[in-house]
């Protein structure tokens, strides 16, 4: 397992401690992207998304020591802090009247004031990160064709048409993206059994 993608309630303990800096920017490693992710699906205005983000990450500092994993997985509690933070953003925006334009829909605004929805949407991302970055690990391991086949093969193309298109024979095919498949569900558990062990 890559150090990188390494959670665990050892490391929320330590970053806990305001003199332990190196395990704080551990677990902002680990959450960074995510938290751009889930901002940027929730019409977070790209100028924001930095502003926003660290916003998160101070709230998170500011609230770690109150965590308690008896009462869920540290995931869900981190969830309703991006969530929260994002409402409350948004209702700033609101009372200045300013911005608001930037706000795709009146149905994006009704979501954020609704937290099931937004859970749910946020569960539903959080599935969709794990699944990039699984397939961003799995196209460092393989080379050649494989990639390009198995990628062929979600894009709804037949294993003939995929064998046309590569020049490979259709058996080739097949094994190919039968390892591309075995290796990126691997990673999917890898990085599952990883991020939410706490």
């Amino acid at each position: 397992m890559e150090e990188q993608y390494k959670t665990s309630y050892t490391l929320l303990q330590r970053a806990v401690d305001l003199n332990d800096d190196e395990a704080w920017k551990q677990l902002v490693a680990h959450y960074r992207r995510f938290i751009h992710y889930v901002l940027h699906g929730l019409n977070v205005p790209p100028s924001d998304l930095d502003d926003l983000a660290q916003e998160v990450l101070v709230v998170l500092l500011d609230n770690l020591s109150r965590y308690d994993r008896s009462v869920g997985r540290f995931r869900t509690w981190f969830s309703t802090i991006i969530r929260n933070t994002a409402v409350k953003d948004y209702r700033r925006r609101v009372n200045e009247k300013r911005r608001i334009e930037k706000w795709r829909t009146l149905e994006d605004i009704a979501l954020l004031g609704r937290a099931n929805e937004v859970d749910t949407y946020i569960e539903e991302e959080w599935a969709t990160y794990i699944a990039s970055q699984a397939m961003e690990r799995v196209k460092k391991l393989f080379q050649g064709q494989a990639i390009e086949v198995f990628e062929l093969a979600l894009d709804g193309l037949s294993a003939p048409e995929i064998a046309d298109r590569t020049g490979l024979t259709v058996s080739s095919v097949y094994t190919l993206k039968k390892r591309v498949k075995k290796r990126l569900y691997l990673e999917v558990l890898d990085l599952t059994q990883d991020l939410e062990t706490c």
